[in-house]
C-alpha cells in the first residue's frame, strides 16, 4: 500500500476509495502502478422514476489513466456498483464527477497533460503516460477548445495588431495589450471581412481608447465599426521605415546606372548599411563616407537623400512633445524635397503621409508614448514557438504561445484550479523571455527536412535541430 501522504492524494477523487496498489511490469521495461479503487458514494434504494425497489445488477469495471504516481505511470481499476428496476427497467450506476469516461482519463490527468505541453514537446508529455504523442497533442486541443471562454481575458484599453506570416498556417493577426505588455490573442487570417468577424464578437470593445498598428487600411475601417471609442495610431515605425525604402530605392537607381560590376558591387557593400545609420550612430570611419559623397560626381545625390532620411526621422526625434511643431516639421521637410525625378520615391512618403495624416499625428494626442513594437516583440516569441514543431496545427500554436502555466491557476470544477487568474493591477499574460525584436513581417524559411516532422503531432523529432534564423539582407 502507498504512505498515507500519496494515499491521501489519490483519495482525493469524488466517491472513490483506495483499496490496493500493484506494479506491473512493462515489455518496454518500464513500470505501470496499478492503483484499485472502489465506488463509496451514495447507492440509490428506490428507482426514482417509478420509486420501485432497486436490486443489484452486477458491477462495471473501468480502467482510466491518472497523474504519474510515486514517479510511475499510473492506471485506476474502478468498480462501479449497478442497480436496475424489474418494474420499469430503469438501470442506475456509480460514477465519478472527476473522471472523464469518454477519454478514459481522470481530469486531474486531463489538466496535467495541458500544463506539460504548454512547455514540453508532445513526445516528452507521453513518457508519463501510457499513450501516443498525437493522444498528447489531441488532449491539448481538447482542453482549449473546451475552455475558450473560461480563458478569455479583459479587452484592453490600448490594443496593438500586427501580423505574421507562417508556413502551412498563412496570415496570423496577433493582438496585444500594450499597457501591460501582454499577448492578448491571436487568430488567422486579416482580411477585411475576418477582423470584422473576431472584433465583432469580441466582447468589452467599447472600452478600447487607442488602437496601434501599420497602415493596413482595413484595420482602420474594422477599428470604425467595432470600436467607437477607439482612436487609431500608425506606429511610427512603420512610418518612418518609408524613408529607409525611399533612400534604398535612389541607391539602386544609381548602382544600376554604373556600367562596372565592380564598382556596383562596391557601392553596395561600402554604402548600404551606413546608409541606414542613424546620424547619432556613425562611427567616424562611416561618417567620413558620408562627408565624401557630398562631392562625389556619380553619387552625391545619395548624401543628398541620407538628409532627407534623417530630417524624417527628426519629425519624431525633435517634436516629442508638441504635435503642432511635428506639423510643422513635416510641411518643412516635404518642401525640402529636391524636385529632380530621382527623390520622387520621397515625395511618395509624403503622400503616404497624406493619406494618413490623422492616424499618424495621433500618436502625439495619446497621454501615454504608444509604440507596436512590444507586438513585434510577441511575433518573435510565436516564430520561436512555431519553431518548436513545423506543421503544427494553429491551435496547437495558439495554445503554446497564449497561455502559460503560471496563467493556468483557477478554473475551479471538482477541487481542481485551472486557467488564468485576471487581476485589475496585473498583466494578463507572462512570458519567460522576450527580447525586442524588429524582424520584418516575413514569412520565414523552412530549414527543417520533412524527416525530422513527427506526422501526427507536427513536432520536431530531433531536439538538436535549430533554426538559424534568417540572416539579414545587406544591399
Amino acid at each position: 500500500m502507498p504512505d498515507n501522504c500519496a494515499q491521501n492524494d489519490v483519495l482525493r477523487l469524488t466517491n472513490l476509495k483506495l483499496e490496493g496498489a500493484v506494479d506491473v511490469p512493462q515489455d518496454d521495461g518500464s513500470v505501470i502502478a496499478e492503483l484499485t479503487m472502489s465506488y463509496v458514494g451514495p447507492i440509490p434504494d428506490t428507482c426514482p422514476n417509478c420509486g420501485q425497489k432497486f436490486y443489484k445488477h452486477s458491477s462495471r469495471d473501468i480502467r482510466v489513466l491518472d497523474t504519474p504516481f510515486l514517479g510511475k505511470r499510473t492506471e485506476l481499476l474502478i468498480s462501479y456498483p449497478r442497480r436496475r428496476c424489474l418494474n420499469c427497467k430503469t438501470l442506475w450506476k456509480g460514477s465519478c464527477p472527476d473522471i472523464d469516461e469518454k477519454r478514459s482519463l481522470t481530469k486531474r490527468a486531463f489538466a496535467d497533460v495541458t500544463n506539460r505541453a504548454l512547455n514540453m514537446t508532445f513526445e516528452q508529455v507521453c513518457n508519463d503516460y501510457n499513450f501516443s504523442a498525437n493522444t498528447a497533442k489531441n488532449i491539448f486541443v481538447d482542453y482549449m477548445a473546451e475552455n475558450e471562454q473560461k480563458l478569455r481575458f479583459k479587452t484592453p484599453c490600448f490594443l496593438g495588431i500586427d501580423e505574421i506570416k507562417i508556413k502551412r498556417l498563412g496570415e496570423v493577426t496577433v493582438v496585444t495589450d500594450l499597457e501591460h505588455r501582454t499577448l492578448f490573442d491571436m487568430f488567422q487570417g486579416r482580411n477585411q471581412q475576418r477582423l470584422l468577424e473576431y472584433f465583432e464578437a469580441l466582447p468589452g470593445t467599447e472600452n478600447v481608447m487607442w488602437v496601434c498598428s501599420d497602415m493596413y487600411r482595413p484595420f482602420q475601417n474594422t477599428l470604425a465599426a467595432t470600436m467607437p471609442n477607439a482612436t487609431w495610431v500608425i506606429d511610427h515605425f512603420h512610418v518612418v521605415a518609408k524613408a529607409n525604402e525611399a533612400l534604398d530605392a535612389l541607391r539602386r537607381e544609381l548602382q544600376s546606372g554604373m556600367k562596372s560590376k565592380k564598382e556596383r558591387i562596391k557601392t553596395k557593400k561600402g554604402l548600404a548599411y551606413t546608409l541606414k545609420t542613424r546620424r547619432r550612430d556613425l562611427t567616424s570611419e562611416e561618417a567620413e563616407k558620408i562627408r565624401l559623397l557630398r562631392n562625389h560626381p556619380k553619387l552625391g545625390p545619395l548624401a543628398v537623400a541620407y538628409d532627407l532620411k534623417e530630417d524624417f526621422f527628426c519629425i519624431y526625434d525633435d517634436n516629442l512633445s508638441s504635435k503642432d511643431n511635428a506639423q510643422r516639421a513635416f510641411a518643412e521637410w516635404e518642401q525640402s524635397i529636391p524636385a529632380d525625378s530621382m527623390f520622387d520615391k520621397f515625395r511618395e512618403v509624403a503622400v503616404m503621409v497624406h493619406n494618413h495624416y490623422d492616424a499618424i499625428f495621433a500618436k502625439w494626442d495619446c497621454p501615454t508614448a504608444i509604440s507596436n513594437g512590444y507586438t513585434e516583440c510577441v511575433n518573435r516569441l510565436i516564430r520561436e514557438n512555431n519553431l518548436k514543431g513545423r506543421g503544427y496545427s494553429f491551435e496547437v500554436l495558439r495554445g503554446r504561445t497564449l497561455y502559460r502555466k503560471t496563467n493556468l491557476t483557477a478554473l475551479t470544477e471538482n477541487g481542481l484550479v485551472y486557467g488564468p487568474e485576471i487581476q485589475e493591477s496585473m498583466p494578463n499574460f507572462f512570458f519567460e523571455s522576450i527580447q525586442e525584436d524588429d524582424d520584418d513581417d516575413t514569412e520565414e524559411d523552412d530549414t527543417f527536412d520533412e524527416g525530422y516532422v513527427d506526422k501526427d503531432t507536427g513536432e520536431i523529432l530531433d531536439p538538436g535541430v535549430e533554426d538559424e534564423g534568417d540572416e539579414p539582407i545587406m544591399f
